[in-house]
């Protein structure tokens, strides 16, 4: 009776104060003020965004229970917004325009109030047009409710790529198809440097693909910062174990991370706890966290290393204080190694996915669900992987123990223990501008061939893909039996060239929400067909990565889906509203690859409904270039989004004939997909001041393989043209053209030069036209 007695007044007790926990949980507040001002980060001033000043804001540390109350306050003279990246908060205070509440008006202060339901590493950013790559990002610590688990140093390392330029100027260089960030960052491909290294067969089998140059990373960066810097340094003596909170708070760079100490040890992935593992060498994704304990050997100052994707430039952590320690250099990816293998059905596909391999068809009849990548020419990615297990709700998908690395040439072995010489300031000054072949104008300078070191990624365990494979979570993860099960397909599309990205070949303001229901479990079956790392993110949920540990996958809130594979994640259903779901690669997200999950049945309050359909809002962006050569003149005007594209072209001729001839072409196209677009318009051409004839037009563009771009039309005075354009890269920056068109009306036209980049704006151009002989000259874009 008294043992009864005694249980009854401890479960009394516990539930007080488990109930009463709200009432006296810490209230903790934080006063952030946005703003426009100068900075200078490079040696320029230019114009930023900062929070309390700084970029990037401060860091905001918590305790799991605590209640915040975030006070930001927009300065500047444009909207803004602060989105809680990872935490589990009401629908409305999540932060993301139009999806979450209305932004914040210029002048405006806003106050986020919520319960920290978790503990870990997370981060905080605007979700507001292009302002996190301003500089609108910091840090978040939250300790868990029972104290920490790490007694030592705890420091938050948020990593961050920075350019001078104008984040919409970026976007709109991306827009338009330019290589000039290829160049510029040394990932330049061509012919010669392809027989250079003796891949010109990769190179010709990618063009008879009809496939763009590769790339891992779109946009050439001046620097890449920690906590704002090119070098950081943190405090440490010999034997210490130190806590590193990594976040990469960039805008499109994966960093791999390696330590010149020996290895990191992953204790928490994306704020959850994992069973440790060590690791020679790590891969973070973009809006990823990563928490890593590492040691001081001894006395010195040991470099952790981030080095952006593309290897183009890296920042330095100094750990310890001393002589330095260097980290070892990545390789930079072999971009010229072909990832599929050249069959007739490639050939021949009637759209890029089927090029690839990963048809309409192939993807509605399930044959890419399972996780893991394709299989390519001359490796095989997925001979682990086992067929996904969907008995009950605890899915074991099966081993995904990776790749299978013995047919590589090279053995690296365990970098422990390695120490590098310090590299010169000289050589450090070049390697953190990752824009520094921008000025070098040798024949292949800016080649990747140039590179003294290249690895094919994710292939090489010199370049190693993201560690999933090796996470475990520490407690079960599986999800509520009994529930039923929505399975939702989403494909990750994109054209490189037009720089637009796609959900199931649709931008977000094409798309209709992905509806689910509370209460079930949902599962995304994710299918990149692109060639580029695609990090997805979902709002206001963690979700259970399938990679093979059974109850035990781990939990995360952003995982990478890389090039040509398929990524499979579960969650259960029980965040009730509307949450956005996106590429978290920022010009990625802008360009359309982005989407809305809505719970049935929530409704939005009148202010939030009234201004939604701003979320669907399309961006038109427009360029143009002119050509001023010795024997002709030539120039163009784009306006452009994501399905619509309006250019007026025009030329004048004067060399070799009687007369100044003169053609103007205004277009409306259609896009449907990289190979194929059908337009209307209205062609007008005459001598002089005198227009001979005007013909409205019907047409079409279609793409051959060797990238051989063909245009046809019909016109309304019974005749048609047809004609042949092809660009071929020599090196980087020297580029060989020809064309040919047949008119039926007149006799056929043809032209073929060379085109000198010399800068972003400016080209020498020299050729041969059929009506006005030879010319050369300049081009401009702007």
């Amino acid at each position: 009776m008294a043992r009864l007695l005694l249980t009854t007044v401890v479960f009394q007790i516990t539930f007080i104060l488990f109930t009463a926990l709200p009432s006296w949980a810490k209230t903790v507040e934080y006063n952030l003020t946005i703003a426009q001002e100068k900075v200078n980060i490079t040696g320029k001033s230019v114009q930023a965004m900062t929070i309390n000043g700084t970029i990037p804001g401060p860091a905001l540390r918590f305790r799991e229970g605590d209640r915040a109350r975030i006070h930001v306050k927009n300065t500047m003279n444009v909207e803004t917004s602060i989105h809680w990246h990872g935490l589990l908060v009401p629908p409305g205070m999540d932060g993301v325009p139009f999806v979450s509440f209305p932004p914040i008006a210029p002048g405006a202060t806003f106050t986020y109030a919520f319960t920290l339901r978790q503990s870990g590493t997370y981060w905080y950013h605007s979700h507001t047009s292009l302002q996190e790559q301003s500089g609108v990002y910091g840090g978040i610590a939250i300790e868990p409710r029972g104290g920490k688990p790490h007694r030592g140093k705890d420091h938050v390392v948020v990593l961050s790529d920075w350019t001078d330029d104008d984040p919409h100027a970026v976007l709109r260089t991306l827009r338009r198809g330019s290589e000039w960030f290829a160049i510029e960052k040394g990932s330049g491909q061509s012919i010669i440097g392809a027989a250079r290294i003796g891949m010109l067969g990769d190179y010709f089998s990618r063009e008879l693909q009809r496939m763009p140059p590769m790339d891992i990373a779109d946009v050439a960066y001046d620097h890449f910062l920690a906590n704002g810097k090119s070098e950081l340094t943190i405090p440490a003596a010999p034997g210490e174990t130190v806590r590193l909170r990594i976040i990469d708070g960039s805008a499109t760079t994966f960093f791999h991370l390696t330590y010149a100490g020996g290895p990191l040890t992953i204790v928490s992935a994306d704020g959850q706890d994992v069973r440790p593992v060590k690791i020679e060498r790590l891969l973070i994704g973009v809006a990823e966290t990563y928490d890593v304990l590492v040691t001081v050997p001894r006395s010195g100052a040991f470099e952790l290393r981030a080095t952006a994707h593309d290897a183009s430039a890296f920042a330095s952590i100094w750990i310890g204080s001393g002589k330095r320690r260097a980290a070892p250099a990545m390789p930079k990816p072999n971009l010229y190694q072909t990832m599929g293998g050249l069959t007739m059905k490639r050939l021949f596909a009637l759209t890029p996915a089927g090029t690839m391999g990963m048809s309409d068809g192939a993807v509605e009849a399930g044959t890419l669900d399972k996780p893991g990548m394709m299989p390519m020419h001359g490796m095989d990615h997925g001979k682990d992987s086992k067929s996904m297990d969907h008995s009950g709700h605890t899915m074991d998908h099966g081993s995904m123990k990776g790749m299978d690395h013995k047919s590589q040439t090279m053995d690296h072995g365990s970098m422990k223990g390695m120490e590098h010489p310090m590299t010169t300031a000289g050589q450090e000054a070049v390697d953190r501008n990752g824009r520094r072949f921008g000025t070098r104008f040798g024949l292949l300078a800016s080649d990747v061939s140039s590179s003294r070191d290249i690895a094919a990624d994710g292939v090489d365990p010199r370049r190693p893909g993201p560690p999933y494979d090796k996470l475990r979570a520490l407690r079960s993860t599986a999800l509520p039996r009994g529930k039923s099960v929505r399975e939702i397909r989403l494909t990750l599309d994109g054209d490189m060239e037009r720089y637009i990205w796609l959900l199931n070949n649709k931008a977000l303001s094409e798309t209709d929400s992905i509806l689910i229901k509370k209460g079930e479990i949902v599962r995304f079956i994710m299918i990149n067909r692109t060639m580029m790392h695609h990090p997805m993110h979902l709002h206001g949920h963690f979700f259970r990565v399938i990679n093979g540990q059974g109850n035990h996958a781990p939990l995360k809130h952003t995982v990478d889906v890389e090039p040509m594979s398929t990524t499979v994640i579960e969650f259960y259903a029980n965040e009730f509203g509307d949450w956005f779901f996106h590429c978290h690669l920022l010009y990625h997200m802008k360009a359309g690859m982005a989407g809305l999950v809505h719970y049935d049945g929530y409704n939005l309050y009148p202010e939030l409904a009234k201004v939604r359909p701003q979320l669907y809002k399309e961006s038109w962006y427009v360029w143009g270039e002119t050509t001023a050569l010795s024997n002709m003149a030539e120039a163009s005007i784009t306006l452009s989004d994501t399905r619509n594209i309006i250019s007026l072209m025009g030329e004048v001729g004067w060399e070799e004939v009687d007369r100044n001839e003169w053609e103007a072409l205004l277009t409306w196209d259609r896009y449907v997909n990289r190979f194929f677009t059908y337009f209307i318009g209205v062609d007008v051409f005459g001598e002089r001041s005198e227009t001979e004839d005007t013909r409205g037009v019907l047409g079409f563009t279609y793409l051959l393989p060797l990238n051989i771009e063909t245009r046809i039309w019909a016109d309304d005075d019974g005749g048609w043209r047809g004609g042949l354009h092809k660009v071929s890269d020599l090196t980087p920056r020297l580029a060989l053209f020809g064309e040919y068109e047949y008119d039926s009306h007149e006799k056929s036209e043809a032209r073929a030069g060379l085109a000198y980049t010399v800068s972003k704006s400016f080209s020498l151009v020299g050729q041969w036209h059929s009506e006005f002989d030879w010319g050369g000259g300049l081009q401009i874009r702007f």
